[in-house]
């Protein structure tokens, strides 16, 4: 439980991220240390056990703010959840505990001579196998039914710029396995320390030494990204508004015209500035009340179009006929009949549809009174073209798909792109879903090379360079963070126009992310998988000996 309290101190609202290298040693330890005459069987389910209430702990402070939703969903969602941390807690209780922890093995490993074998190999071994097991397990919760990739271990360390930037080659889940390896390798140097202080036999710990040259070698890669000199680029005048629309009033019919009247005042006193020249305006998720084929809807787009010459990104519903029901975003440039569209691919599960709501009829009941009539999901995962100020795309995400590397990826092409989030964080109050988010959104721009706008309903409405920094790393002077937020208390749960200029890459290169996955992720699982099958493989050969 302990190490679960420490890891959700990591992540927002607390911010923590440096306790992320120790927060797994206290599960470690407790998963290791075990008389060695227990069996193996009894090990695993003891470390499911603890893996489970180290998970539980953490996913019910990390996900408290779903108790906005509802009761069931801040408690089953991490009881789901935890399940990972308790699949990750037998393997390494079993297959990832080092031999020397029974104590006849740690005597004779004390008395041996040589430094480059014994429990430093068996140290490095299990600290592998471990951040394999991990790594592989997130990858696996980021897709698994439908998927849940939010607040892996690597998003704890949001705040170390430098550390992350090697996400472009490994991804985010890529970035558990280092912690993971890390905290494997100190908690058996703590252990063996001790007991050779005890018996007075200090010896080298080459591990260790590993261990720092990993996290070294990470630090000069990072520097290096960080340093890297200015691209080519081109420069994009962009107007990013946050209407901070009420829930309650989003789809009330008498708050239409109130919503409506709170576009126009956010978006076209910016338009008319002498000098103003806007390429790009970017509206949030489902930001208007009515569908995008509606009437009042196109006559009042049109209108604002009208204002200035710019290019208009929005969040809209698409109602169609015989087809379905699209959480949308639309891309206008003049006027509405020339639009240009993306349907979100990844619905949000109990939010946007009910899944198997057909096949189960007590399932029916509770969708038609919960969300009625189930969103379609898109199935187009093409970037937009826009043309000004010249040609460049747009990478659509929609609400929480920008927490997906995978889908992300999708898009790129060798282009100039850049990756657009419209969201709506309102559903979850004043609470820290929204600074989440944008934790985990974050390393979409790092994993891509690719920068991003974010367009909040309500929550963090922000512009994000492709090394995960909210500041602008090449302004004449030095600025605040690029995002709307109150002037004295730096509230981000306002109602606000932010403009800026943002630099898309003329030429930007694929990243080995982009071209090849979580693949470090998925061999690395696959190892340990395997590692984790052996035995059962073996024992089955002898029995039919």
């Amino acid at each position: 439980m302990l190490s679960g309290i420490i890891l959700s101190l990591c992540y927002p609202q607390f911010n923590l991220g440096g306790l992320i290298w120790i927060s797994l040693i206290p599960l470690i330890s407790a998963l290791w240390l075990r008389s060695a005459k227990t069996t193996n069987k009894n090990r695993a389910l003891r470390g499911a056990s603890l893996g489970y209430v180290a998970g539980l702990a953490f996913f019910l402070i990390n996900l408290s703010w779903l108790h906005h939703i509802h009761l069931a969903a801040c408690t089953l969602l991490p009881a789901f959840l935890a399940l990972y941390f308790a699949m990750w807690g037998a393997f390494a209780a079993t297959i990832g505990r080092p031999s020397f922890f029974d104590s006849k093995k740690a005597n004779n490993s004390l008395k041996s001579k040589k430094i480059f074998s014994g429990p430093s190999i068996e140290s490095l071994r299990c600290a592998f196998l471990n951040g394999s097991a991990w790594c592989g397990l997130e990858w696996l919760r980021g897709w698994f039914l439908t998927g849940f990739p939010w607040n892996g271990l690597g998003v704890g360390l949001k705040n170390d710029l430098v550390m992350i930037q090697i996400t472009d080659l490994i991804g985010v889940t890529g970035l558990s396995f280092v912690i993971v390896f890390c905290s494997s390798i100190f908690t058996s140097l703590i252990f063996r320390i001790a007991r050779e202080i005890k018996t007075s036999r200090l010896r080298a710990h080459p591990d260790f030494a590993v261990g720092i040259i990993f996290i070294v070698s990470i630090f000069i890669y990072g520097t290096n990204r960080l340093t890297k000199e200015k691209e080519d680029h081109i420069e994009v005048s962009v107007l990013l508004v946050q209407g901070g629309i009420n829930q309650t009033e989003k789809w009330d019919a008498n708050s239409a015209q109130k919503i409506y009247k709170r576009y126009w005042d956010l978006t076209t006193p910016y338009l008319t500035l002498e000098k103003a020249n806007f390429d790009l305006v970017v509206w949030p998720e489902s930001s208007l009340p009515y569908s995008f084929h509606d009437k009042e809807t196109q006559t009042y787009l049109n209108n604002i179009l009208s204002v200035d010459d710019f290019e208009l990104v929005l969040g809209l519903n698409e109602n169609i006929p015989q087809e379905g029901i699209y959480n949308s975003i639309v891309v206008l440039r003049k006027n509405t009949s020339n639009a240009k569209t993306y349907r979100k691919i990844h619905l949000v599960p109990f939010g946007e549809y009910v899944p198997l709501r057909s096949t189960l009829p007590f399932l029916e009941k509770l969708a038609s009174s919960a969300i009625g009539v189930d969103f379609t999901p898109g199935k187009n995962a093409e970037p937009i073209k826009m043309s000004l100020p010249e040609p460049y795309s747009v990478i659509p995400l929609v609400c929480f798909e920008d927490t997906f590397g995978n889908l992300a990826r999708k898009f790129i092409k060798n282009e100039p792109q850049l990756l657009v989030n419209v969201t709506n964080d309102g559903w979850f109050g004043k609470s820290a879903a929204s600074e989440q988010h944008l934790a985990n959104a974050m390393f979409r721009c790092i994993e891509l090379r690719r920068p991003m706008i974010r367009s909040a309903n309500t929550g963090i409405s922000c512009i994000i360079d492709s090394t995960g920094n909210l500041h602008d790393r090449w302004a004449s002077t030095p600025g605040g963070k690029r995002m709307i937020y109150g002037d004295t208390n730096k509230n981000t749960f306002i109602t606000a126009s932010l403009p800026e200029l943002i630099r898309v890459p003329r030429n930007p290169k694929q990243t080995l992310y982009a071209r090849t996955g979580d693949s470090f992720s998925i061999i690395l699982g696959s190892i340990s998988l395997i590692a984790a099958m052996a035995p059962i493989f073996s024992k089955l050969i002898r029995l039919r000996k």
